[in-house]
């Protein structure tokens, strides 16, 4: 049963078609061609697979939870490398690659899928294991007391979610305007305002003719607006 549960979670209809619409979005986004795509597809269902290949050659329910939960500590990981490389080649580039981008977006679709089939005191322990520095973990196991609160890890991981989101929005519409960075993205809109206000300007003591006019003969012809 419990393997049933993970292989419907991973190839439902509206977890293809989320992933599909996700790398669809990206490639009309970041310009991408048609093998990038197919790369991209290959690349997902192929960690898709190999976990599922996996899971087929496992019976015993208490295995099938420590191979979901190990499956889930290793994409989280990866995902925060991706995360991490994409954030210090915003920084130093201005400007990401796209393929990293696209991973950690679908790999955040498998981590969403994987979540609530792992118990939230599982959940809690990865997510402090993962966000806080080893050193830090050797004291407070050391120590009787733990003034770990569950609500801010959830909380906490909600914002790395939203972060995460952002960062793939800006790095869109930074593609999407030819821009290399926010102030690339200031400096356009001010110009377009500049134009616009140019144009009205232009168009403030003029008239639109509707209809067809002919002209005959060398007279001068004027025209005021009334």
């Amino acid at each position: 049963m419990e393997l049933m549960i993970i292989k419907e979670k991973l190839t439902s209809p509206s977890f293809i078609r989320s992933v599909t619409e996700n790398i669809e979005d990206w490639i009309i986004g970041f310009s991408q061609q048609d093998q990038n795509k197919k790369n991209i597809q290959s690349w997902f269902d192929s960690v898709i697979h190999q976990f599922i290949y996996i899971l087929d050659d496992v019976e015993v329910k208490e295995e099938l939870s420590v191979l979901l939960f190990s499956k889930y500590v290793e994409l989280k990981c990866y995902w925060k490398q991706l995360n991490t490389q994409i954030q210090y080649q915003n920084f130093n580039k201005g400007e990401a690659d796209p393929e990293l981008i696209i991973k950690a977006s679908l790999t955040t679709y498998i981590l969403i899928a994987l979540e609530p089939m792992i118990h939230d005191e599982d959940l809690n322990e990865i997510q402090e294991f993962l966000t806080k520095p080893i050193r830090e973990l050797i004291l407070e196991e050391s120590s009787t007391e733990n003034h770990q609160n569950p609500s801010e890890d959830s909380q906490l991981y909600l914002l790395e979610q939203q972060l995460h989101a952002l960062y793939y929005d800006k790095e869109k519409l930074l593609h999407r305007l030819h821009c290399n960075d926010v102030k690339d993205v200031i400096e356009l809109i001010k110009n377009m305002r500049e134009q616009i206000k140019d144009l009205q300007s232009e168009m403030e003591h003029s008239c639109v003719l509707d209809g067809q006019i002919r002209f005959t003969g060398k007279r001068k012809i004027r025209i005021q607006k009334i």
